[in-house]
């Protein structure tokens, strides 16, 4: 790893810094560092992507950052949503800090419109924009109530104190009217952790790749990232074992890479393969993730 004073600008110069140690406390340390020194002397990023933990006292004890975390956000501190592109693109100024990030996968196939179509059930702030089921087991629910993303089994979803089995025609189709109802954000992916266990298994020749996971933890949620190529089951049992998630979600990467860190009192810092200039085209859909300010 280069000198602290002359890291890698930005945090993608500090992700790609980190990436040359593997083991999980060394990767850590070399994360902080690189991103310390890209930032220090300037406006800095790493307290929104550490979740504040280095503020003193209970809160920070309460609610620690684990390791190779992009951002954790701390139980009450922070909300989550759904954009859809292009449509929600470019979102506005963020008024505190945010992570924008690929979430749903984007399929071949587009929309009525020609805009690229997600795989899978999709809906924004209660529009219906995908309607297929796909096999994945995952979903994920934000309800605009309390920003949380919660994050449910396929045949268990719950929104607002109602579960639903979206296996069933009649019951996906209840479930669609409350959640536009509720004006909530819903979509699709492969759960990796349910209820603390990993759900996966090894697969001969099963691809590695990077891989990004959103995870739950009580009330904390955050966005894990690996440090080099992993198969699904290789990451689901790192982020188990670093992080001890409730439940952890796969969200799109490789080629559809997008990720962007903002904040009010600084340039924006990319994190991701794809730039914001070819992404509105590219990808169905962003996972934005909030931290309030302290």
């Amino acid at each position: 790893m280069r000198r602290l004073g002359r890291a890698p600008r930005g945090l993608a110069g500090a992700l790609k810094a980190a990436s040359r140690v593997t083991s999980a406390g060394a990767f850590r340390v070399a994360f902080e560092r690189a991103a310390v020194a890209a930032f220090f002397g300037g406006p800095v990023l790493w307290g929104m992507l550490t979740g504040g933990v280095a503020d003193a006292g209970a809160s920070a004890k309460a609610c620690e950052t684990p390791p190779q975390v992009l951002l954790h956000v701390c139980e009450g501190e922070g909300a989550a949503s759904l954009l859809l592109l292009p449509e929600d693109w470019p979102p506005a100024d963020p008024e505190r800090p945010d992570l924008l990030v690929t979430g749903a996968y984007t399929g071949k196939d587009t929309r009525a419109d020609g805009a690229a179509a997600p795989v899978g059930l999709l809906i924004r702030d209660g529009i219906l924009v995908g309607r297929n089921i796909a096999r994945m087991d995952g979903i994920l629910v934000i309800d605009p109530a309390d920003g949380q993303p919660r994050l449910h089994r396929r045949g268990a979803v719950t929104l607002r104190g109602k579960a639903f089995d979206l296996s069933p025609l009649e019951e996906r189709r209840a479930f669609f009217e409350a959640a536009g109802a509720a004006g909530a954000s819903v979509l699709q992916s492969h759960l990796l952790v349910i209820d603390g266990a990993v759900d996966t298994s090894e697969v001969d020749g099963a691809p590695e790749a990077a891989r990004r996971i959103l995870y739950t933890k009580g009330g904390a949620f955050g966005i894990w990232q690996s440090a080099g190529p992993l198969t699904l089951d290789a990451a689901a049992r790192m982020i188990a074992a670093q992080v001890a998630p409730d439940m952890a979600l796969n969200l799109d990467m490789g080629s559809f890479d997008f990720c962007l860190a903002r904040r009010p009192d600084a340039a924006s810092e990319p994190c991701g393969v794809i730039d914001a200039e070819q992404m509105p085209g590219r990808l169905s859909n962003l996972l934005r993730l909030t931290r309030r300010a302290p």
